[in-house]
């Protein structure tokens, strides 16, 4: 390899990225209750061990990939901790095998780099490991550095190149509607040559024809309600922009704004400011732009804000953009003190990012604790099923998180199936008459969606819930029938 300006990023970045990933690794095993007993995780997880398939929600096909290793855990009859161990940790293997793949088998050093890049974006996404945001830091700069490679020159030929690429972009694609950005973004960045003149590149128009053909189908199957629910209206587009410095995301913004998003913003206008003095003003515009419209679009779309557990997401794109550009345009051409200084820089808000992941963890281990004791404490009394009204369940467990019942399924089975407890958080005013949902011992609830589920229908390797009905916890810890 020529010791080229590009040699800092080889032998550095290489070297830290197997250290950051093995760190993420071993974090996600140290903390996999904390990752999976969260919301929709849970969800996924407490589906897979009580039906044979695997659940793909929202046409997200691509949620196979971090699927495999729990469902051969499942299907092996491993212990449940053992599979929710390795649900948590399946998704940085993946991650980490995105990176391998861009770093070594297509020698796409910087793409690789690029994943490093967008760890600085993840604090709470950590802990929501499910969230396609997370997924999304890996897939999208495989695809870009795959998309750097020539189509003649890789070894399986034009037509494995092809086929490999529309692969990557329906990978990348069919994890989150939103992943159109990376990828219009990325096929757009490399319309461009060094110089920064538009060119003529196939592989990038081919990425665009087959993300419109995976859109068409996206919308063929039909728009998931999750997806649409986001889809802002004429009424609420006009709100949004006549109260755009107040809305709920955009407050985010403000509150994360010196200890998230200052680096980034700092490097884009470094970036920026590289492209003027080198007069590639069309390649400024358009990194500029595509920023800028993103942020609106974003700050419009998520105009309610989030919890505190996935509020950075929303503005996670701006990371690839930013870190593409600037990874791509800038870094190599500093001189080698520059580069030794912005590694340093680098590492230590790597650092800060671990350490606001292990801030986010900490803010739930409290709540594990809490419906861990109220478990043991119920099942002390031979009471396996619990009601809690919302009001009460605020005093109790910190944090209001709708998938109570799993969460406490998935804590209290690992110490064996015949411990089962599961604690489902109700309405202050539910009706207390209905015997066939709350006094049926066939049945247990679950989600408010689709409250009643079968106790026949549970994997008894994994779970057990004995023929009782409900009583309702109150808020001094006692456990009282519900009428």
């Amino acid at each position: 390899m020529k010791k080229t300006k590009d040699w800092l990023i080889v032998n550095r970045y290489i070297l830290l990225g197997h250290l950051c990933l093995l760190l993420l690794l071993i974090l996600a095993a140290i903390y996999a209750n904390v990752r999976v007993l969260l919301t929709d995780s849970a969800y996924q997880v407490f589906y897979d061990l009580n039906n044979p398939g695997m659940l793909i929600n929202d046409s997200r096909y691509t949620m196979v990939l971090t699927q495999l290793l729990p469902w051969a855990l499942i299907r092996l009859n491993a212990p449940l901790s053992f599979v929710i161990v390795g649900y948590s940790v399946s998704f940085v293997l993946v991650g980490y095998a995105c990176w391998l793949i861009t770093a070594y088998a297509m020698g796409q050093r910087k793409a690789a780099t690029l994943m490093l890049f967008m760890l600085l974006s993840i604090g709470g996404t950590f802990l929501h490991c499910i969230s396609e945001s997370f997924q999304l830091m890996f897939y999208a700069p495989m695809l870009f550095g795959w998309l750097c490679c020539k189509p003649k020159e890789v070894k399986v030929g034009v037509v494995g190149y092809y086929a490999i690429l529309a692969l990557l972009v329906a990978i990348t694609f069919f994890i989150y509607p939103m992943s159109a950005v990376y990828i219009v973004f990325a096929a757009g960045f490399c319309l461009f040559d060094s110089e920064g003149r538009l060119r003529l590149s196939v592989p990038a128009l081919a990425t665009l024809g087959m993300l419109a053909l995976y859109a068409l189908l996206y919308f063929i199957m039909g728009m998931s309600g999750h997806d649409s629910e986001f889809m802002p209206t004429a009424d609420s587009l006009r709100y949004a922009f006549a109260h755009f410095f107040t809305l709920g995301s955009i407050t985010v913004f403000y509150k994360l704004f010196f200890s998230y998003y200052l680096f980034p913003l700092l490097l884009l206008f470094v970036t920026l400011i590289g492209y003027a003095r080198r007069g590639m003003w069309l390649k400024m515009a358009y990194v500029g732009a595509c920023v800028a419209v993103f942020f609106v679009a974003a700050v419009v779309i998520y105009r309610e804000g989030d919890s505190y557990i996935s509020r950075e997401r929303y503005f996670i794109p701006l990371f690839f953009m930013i870190g593409l550009a600037f990874i791509e345009d800038v870094l190599p051409r500093l001189g080698k003190r520059w580069q030794t200084a912005f590694y340093v820089v680098f590492c230590v808000m790597l650092l800060y990012s671990f350490g606001r992941m292990l801030h986010y963890v900490h803010i739930y281990e409290p709540r594990l604790e809490a419906v861990a004791n109220v478990a043991s404490e119920a099942e002390s009394k031979g009471q396996h099923k619990l009601l809690v009204t919302r009001s009460t369940a605020e005093g109790l467990f910190p944090l209001d998180i709708w998938g109570l019942a799993i969460e406490s399924m998935l804590l209290t089975a690992q110490q064996g199936p015949e411990h089962t407890v599961t604690i489902y958080k109700e309405d202050d005013d539910f009706d207390r008459t209905n015997d066939d949902l709350y006094n049926n011992p066939d049945c247990y609830v679950a989600v408010n969606w689709w409250k009643q589920w079968w106790v026949k229908d549970l994997n008894p390797r994994y779970f057990r819930l004995p023929a009782q009905g409900y009583k309702e916890l109150r808020a001094d810890g006692s456990i009282s029938d519900l009428r």
